[in-house]
């Protein structure tokens, strides 16, 4: 079977199932997620159907109509260990004659790339990809430097229909903070902007409703994920008000404002480059 881009007649639900299936050149009519922000620059072909929450709760007749609507030939769940997990709705998805396939990622990512490749059909382009992730994953971490480095991290998110921009924060304990800030030995320097009132619209993120404390946080470096306008402009109308943040806040002083990749684990696949990056730009 050809290795190219192919667009399938799925519905995937689950992130994770759509990252992996790009790697395999594989992308679906329909996805239902919620964890990738910007989802609809990432895969501008795929209609955005719902959350899986949604979908997994109030929302389950929007998945039938979709299947039926747009000519579905399969369903493509991840099962994680999540909670709630997607594919505890399987069998009811199956018992009302919807074609249902399951990636497991309990397993860890190299098995759930070889049951994409099963599901796709691309048996041996998953085997390569499986064990060239395992490759840079074994480097992510070697030899790691110290960096010391106090980091903001701040999410645009553009509405794709209405000219709407909210500006989110990765707030210290996040999945970020794990898996890149923590081993290169950085701080999450948010904690100031944290407010306990604001709701936590996805793990570890949370609004930005108040202007932004750049002089509490005194980050070394800012970093804008997702749409950086939206981060740009924030920053932008905080140093409007208050000239004295230029030399106050050492990430502006020096500099140091990065556009970088979102970091989360709805995309697996990408992450050994996405920690690349996100070394290079905080190394100096």
């Amino acid at each position: 079977m050809s290795t190219g881009p192919t667009l399938c007649d799925s519905i995937f639900i689950g992130d994770n199932v759509a990252d992996v299936a790009r790697a395999l050149g594989c992308y679906a009519k329909g996805m239902i997620g919620g964890q990738m922000p910007m989802v609809e620059t990432a895969f501008p072909f795929a209609k955005q159907l719902e959350c899986i929450l949604c979908v997994m709760g109030p929302k389950r007749k929007l998945l039938y109509s979709a299947y039926r609507r747009m000519n579905i030939s399969s369903v493509v769940i991840a099962h994680t260990d999540s909670d709630p997990n997607p594919a505890s709705i399987a069998p009811e998805l199956r018992e009302n004659g919807l074609n249902v396939e399951i990636i497991d990622f309990t397993k860890g990512v190299p098995h759930a790339i070889r049951e994409a490749g099963r599901v796709f059909g691309r048996e041996k382009a998953a085997e390569k990809l499986a064990v060239a992730y395992e490759r840079d994953m074994e480097s992510v971490y070697a030899d790691q430097p110290i960096l010391g480095r106090r980091v903001l991290v701040l999410l645009g998110i553009t509405n794709p229909q209405r000219p709407e921009r909210y500006l989110l924060l990765e707030t210290p304990g996040c999945h970020l903070d794990k898996t890149i800030l923590a081993p290169l030995g950085c701080e999450n320097a948010g904690a100031a902007q944290v407010s306990p009132d604001t709701e936590i619209v996805m793990d570890g993120i949370q609004i930005i409703q108040e202007p932004l404390d750049l002089e509490a946080m005194r980050p070394d470096t800012i970093v804008l994920t997702g749409d950086p306008l939206v981060g740009q402009r924030a920053l932008r109308d905080a140093v409007a008000a208050n000239p004295h943040l230029r030399d106050a806040v050492p990430a502006l002083k020096q500099y140091e404002v990065y556009s970088l990749p979102h970091c989360c684990s709805a995309e697996p696949l990408r992450f050994p480059e996405t920690f690349r990056l996100w070394k290079e730009a905080l190394s100096r």
